[in-house]
């Protein structure tokens, strides 16, 4: 486990080896790449085991997928487009093109980032940031979720193997670690976690004027719209639901279905789930809840559901539950019905604005009505969660669901830049101290008059 004395050793190490004047080339950025990717390829039996063991049941198959996979596919894309990246991307002049005029943006480094990665998907949410900020050439210090301490110990003791403190660097420990650590001056800071420890990430990174990307959850919807596919839309929902036990930022937290096709979805629903998931005790398919407070938690809220008087097919909570308020993080689902679109939107707008919607149906008009008159970090139409590893475009929340994007190829390589606006003069240069002070006379008066329509 790290001490605050060793994490601080760390910081200021990285701090050091900043060289605003000598930035990391592209092939020592490539060179770190690289060896990120051999530390994943080379051990991928010992991450699954040390994932296992936290959880205490969690598939292998889905430690894959949900850890492993998006690092490497990250990588890949990036070794792919980075030195494109990397150059100055010129940028339009318009007609002032033609008096040699030229403007473009170069991409800097920020600096030092500090990401900080939650249970659930401890490696992945650690690595593709990190990725991303070692391609625009920062360097990266990581925090892994004391839920996995196992986990978090063999990342660590593979990062010292694989590479260098002074680029890459992983650092373990419990809350307070977490909360010196967000607390140190980084030149981008990255969490992904809950919204109310969210808000506390952002008053320690306040200090430093430290600019925070937060990736948070929410209460996800899934729209349903009376023409969709009910077969595939049940299959979906309910499997979805599913995967690492609801522990996932991007899931289904609640589902608004047309009043008159409740009792044909649940019946759908509950059939997936009895063909996925026969039994889920010693279901090694079936992941387990992280902890006992995180089950507690759950307990709490079916507790307070049962007790005023809502079916445990839990169809309709009261709004005031915390069933129907609070992120769930875990394998419930709720089940809202609406008689009008409109009334499914101004449901969906009561609430913080989500990270993700899910949206099924086929009406091209009653699918663009939802999108237009809600706000979502981003939306699947039929389909869940695949926006989040799309390469060509970012991936965050808005309000409580978080701020900032990452991910998305070159939108996470410009989240960890500066993108610095260069404008060079061409030929009127001799020219525009015409228009500095001081500055009243009869032509700069005309000139101004005529740019203003006066």
């Amino acid at each position: 486990m790290t001490t605050i004395n060793e994490m601080h050793q760390i910081f200021n190490l990285q701090k050091t080896q900043n060289d605003r004047a000598q930035p990391m080339t592209y092939e020592e950025r490539v060179t770190v790449l690289n060896q990120i990717e051999a530390l994943i390829r080379d051990n991928i039996s010992e991450l699954i085991t040390a994932l296992q063991a936290d959880f205490g049941q969690r598939d292998p198959l889905q430690i894959l997928s949900a850890d492993l996979t998006g690092p490497l596919a990250t990588i890949a894309y990036i070794k792919k487009h980075l030195r494109k990246w990397i150059l100055p991307a010129k940028q339009r002049s318009g007609l002032m093109a033609l008096t040699g005029t030229k403007q473009y943006v170069y991409n800097e480094p920020l600096g030092v980032v500090g990401i900080m990665s939650p249970f659930n998907a401890p490696i992945d949410l650690a690595l593709d940031p990190a990725v991303e900020a070692i391609a625009a050439g920062n360097r990266v210090m990581v925090k892994i979720s004391e839920y996995t301490p196992k986990t978090a110990a063999l990342v660590q003791k593979l990062s010292q193997q694989y590479l260098n403190e002074k680029n890459f660097a992983v650092v373990t420990g419990e809350a307070d670690i977490a909360a010196q650590f967000s607390a140190l001056d980084w030149d981008k800071l990255v969490f992904t976690g809950g919204s109310e420890t969210g808000k506390k990430v952002l008053s320690a990174a306040a200090p430093n004027l430290t600019p925070v990307v937060l990736e948070l959850g929410g209460k996800n919807p899934a729209v349903v719209l009376p023409d969709a596919n009910k077969q595939m839309t049940a299959a979906k929902i309910a499997r979805s639901r599913s995967g690492n036990s609801g522990q996932i930022c991007l899931d289904t937290d609640y589902v608004l279905l047309p009043t008159d096709q409740l009792d044909e979805y649940v019946r759908l629903i509950t059939a997936q789930l009895a063909q996925a998931f026969p039994t889920y005790i010693n279901n090694s398919e079936y992941s387990a809840i992280i902890n006992d407070r995180s089950y507690d938690r759950i307990l709490r809220m079916l507790t307070e559901a049962r007790q005023r008087g809502t079916r445990l097919i839990t169809i309709n909570p009261d709004r005031d539950l915390q069933i129907a308020r609070n992120e769930i993080f875990g394998p419930i689902l709720s089940i809202f019905t609406y008689d009008s679109l409109d009334e499914a939107i101004t449901f969906i707008n009561s609430h913080e604005k989500p990270l993700a919607m899910y949206l099924f149906g086929r009406s091209s008009r009653h699918l663009n009505q939802i999108i237009s008159q809600t706000s979502s970090g981003g939306v699947d139409i039929n389909e869940l969660s695949l926006h989040a590893g799309s390469h060509s475009m970012g991936f965050g929340g808005v309000g409580y669901s978080g701020m900032g994007r990452y991910k998305g190829g070159k939108t996470g390589f410009e989240t960890f830049s500066n993108q610095k606006s260069v404008y060079k003069q061409g030929v009127l240069a001799k020219y525009t101290t015409r228009l500095m002070v001081p500055i009243h006379n009869k032509r700069n008066e005309k000139l101004l008059k005529r740019m203003l329509g006066l």
